[in-house]
């Protein structure tokens, strides 16, 4: 009897442990991920023209920031996003529409962790120029052998022009 007494304590015990790692594994499994803030910048840079100014709104799945005017070049709106860190397929999607004296466009703008990680404190801007809507920021050489952070500007997206009135 206390052979079969001592089998029964044994795996219980054992029970015991087990059923203890799958709880402190799974506690760990859930734990709360890291998150990192981004800024996504808008800015005015259509210099030359009589009438500069132009308006935009953004907007994502979850939150709409409103229409924005900006009257003179240089001036510039920020509007913050939180982005999951080591979440590099889930991007935030943002749809922002501009309008000007030369035209519409509607831009797609999709971040992830690693574009928050590439442009700090706001360093990468969408900016509105007369050629269209250009992005100016940091974007990874990987021409080298050690891939870095090489400053880029690229146009995103020609004006799309107003239709002709009659």
């Amino acid at each position: 009897m206390d052979a079969n007494n001592n089998i029964v304590k044994t795996l219980a015990r054992w029970c015991l442990l087990l059923q203890a790692i799958m709880i402190s594994s799974n506690t760990v499994a859930l734990k709360e991920p890291d998150y990192v803030n981004m800024n996504v910048t808008i800015c005015n840079a259509m210099t030359g023209l009589l009438r500069p100014e132009i308006f935009y709104r953004c907007q994502s799945k979850r939150k709409d920031y409103g229409w924005h005017r900006s009257a003179k070049p240089g001036t510039q709106f920020s509007f913050p996003i939180i982005l999951i860190k080591g979440e590099s397929k889930i991007p935030a999607i943002h749809i922002c529409r501009f309008r000007s004296a030369l035209g519409t466009a509607t831009l797609v703008i999709e971040n992830t962790y690693l574009d928050a990680e590439m442009c700090p404190k706001s360093s990468c801007a969408h900016e509105a120029t007369p050629k269209g809507i250009l992005f100016r920021g940091l974007e990874w050489d990987f021409k080298t052998v050690f891939p870095k952070l090489k400053p880029v500007e690229y146009l995103e997206l020609p004006w799309t022009p107003w239709p002709n009135r009659t």
